[in-house]
């Protein structure tokens, strides 16, 4: 079972493969995943399911069946992920730890031997050391539904030039969609290069994402901007 400092598995059978070549310039950004929220839409939990494209799953996490959970996947999801895996480094960030791998990435259609941070619960706070441990001098993504602007300030006193993260929080109900995948898309280009992306590039990302649904902060050694904003929010940076 990979771990922390374990690099991402190979991929097997045309599953997620996040490996760079030898002759990249640099190497493929991470991509840290929460599961509840961004994967399991816990918001639709309970919910009538008439949307034809998500399916509830039953997963027994003990034999006994003493612990189970509902999840609620989007059919879409594991072709999302596979095509995320040619562009990023995917880890497991998640409370789910170990599990993810054993129980959700065979629902997905993905690898089954991801590395993954041990994570205490599902706050951000408790995962952002493990999560910056790992990511090292790499630059990352991290999508969680609980990342706040506290957050993405914290990142940035931990990064070293020329590295830099997006932190993206969607909505609960929506997960990673179709403009999650942009804009994750769009970082994986803008920080291979040796330079740190500044507002240019951070108005071109506030483009990407209009819906509403989703939080985002570019975070660099030098800035943190807000991308996009949920009805109430203020914009910084």
């Amino acid at each position: 079972m990979a771990t922390l400092g374990q690099q991402q598995a190979e991929a097997q059978n045309g599953t997620l493969d996040a490996a760079a070549s030898c002759d990249s310039p640099s190497p493929l950004p991470i991509l840290f995943l929460d599961v509840d929220g961004p994967l399991n839409l816990w918001g639709r939990a309970g919910r009538r399911i008439l949307n034809p494209l998500l399916r509830a799953h039953l997963v027994h996490l003990k034999s006994d069946d003493s612990f189970n959970v509902n999840v609620v996947l989007s059919r879409l999801l594991g072709p999302r992920l596979r095509d995320l895996g040619k562009h990023f480094q995917v880890r497991w960030a998640t409370s789910w730890n170990q599990w993810a791998n054993q129980h959700l990435s065979p629902l997905l259609g993905i690898s089954e031997n991801l590395p993954w941070v041990r994570c205490p619960n599902g706050d951000p706070r408790s995962k952002f050391s493990p999560v910056m441990t790992s990511a090292q001098d790499t630059s990352f993504a991290w999508v969680d539904d609980y990342l706040t602007e506290e957050v993405a300030w914290a990142t940035r006193k931990k990064l070293l030039p020329p590295q830099c993260a997006l932190l993206v929080s969607p909505h609960i109900m929506f997960g990673i969609d179709s403009e999650v995948v942009h804009l994750l898309k769009w970082f994986s280009q803008i920080q291979r290069g040796n330079r740190e992306p500044g507002r240019r590039e951070a108005r071109k990302a506030a483009t990407l994402v209009r819906s509403g649904r989703v939080n985002a902060w570019l975070v660099t050694p030098s800035m943190v901007t807000c991308l996009s904003l949920r009805k109430g929010a203020k914009r910084r940076g």
